[in-house]
């Protein structure tokens, strides 16, 4: 049985199955941390049921009754884990089919202050970009510089730096900051091409 995932934040979720011997087909939820509620409601309702709390090992006709679900025409069963200070975290399984197999599923909650701050993160490099769009190149500095001193290395933001001050004509300063996040990703292709285009400016 192959198992969806669908997470609501950024997240390190891992699903694997494994097969068993005995006859009835069981769902095991395993959580970091551990003692979250468990959650299920079918995929198109906005209701959902209590089950348990991790660890939790629950045969699937037990599950099924607890959810009030009934598995017809392939629909997905959702399990959502919720715990007091994290993420609520989202898993689509789909109905399992009679036979040997279990469904292990392992989450790990992310906390709601790493969400929070991630938000914050991303909204400060949007002002900064409102800032650069409007040629206000100083506030937009302040605002990408508040980001790095929360992440000195955030790839995004050294890019933005280094765009804020080539749009500046401050060739030197664009190629160091381009080149240091070329540096903490040696893929990263919009680095790549600005260090080719400042070095070809700089020759004229």
């Amino acid at each position: 049985m192959r198992v969806q995932r669908n997470n609501l934040k950024v997240l390190a979720t891992f699903l694997f199955l494994t097969h068993l011997t005995s006859c009835s087909s069981k769902l095991i939820v395993q959580s970091e941390p551990s003692d979250v509620e468990v959650f299920a409601s079918a995929q198109n309702s906005s209701q959902k049921k209590p089950i348990g709390k991790t660890p939790l090992e629950i045969k699937y006709s037990d599950l099924y009754e607890k959810a009030g679900f009934t598995p017809s025409n392939g629909e997905f069963l959702y399990i959502s884990l919720e715990g007091k200070d994290y993420d609520v975290e989202k898993v689509l399984l789909p109905p399992t089919p009679y036979g040997l197999t279990s469904s292990h599923v392992f989450v790990k909650l992310t906390p709601l202050k790493d969400v929070s701050q991630a938000k914050e993160i991303l909204q400060k490099l949007h002002i900064a970009q409102k800032f650069a769009q409007a040629a206000q190149f100083e506030r937009a500095l302040v605002e990408i510089d508040k980001v790095l001193e929360v992440d000195p290395n955030f790839i995004r933001a050294l890019s933005l730096k280094g765009s804020v001050y080539y749009l500046q004509k401050n060739f030197d300063e664009a190629l160091k900051w381009f080149e240091k996040s070329l540096s903490l990703d040696g893929s990263f292709e919009e680095a790549i091409k600005m260090i080719t285009k400042i070095k070809e400016e700089k020759k004229k």
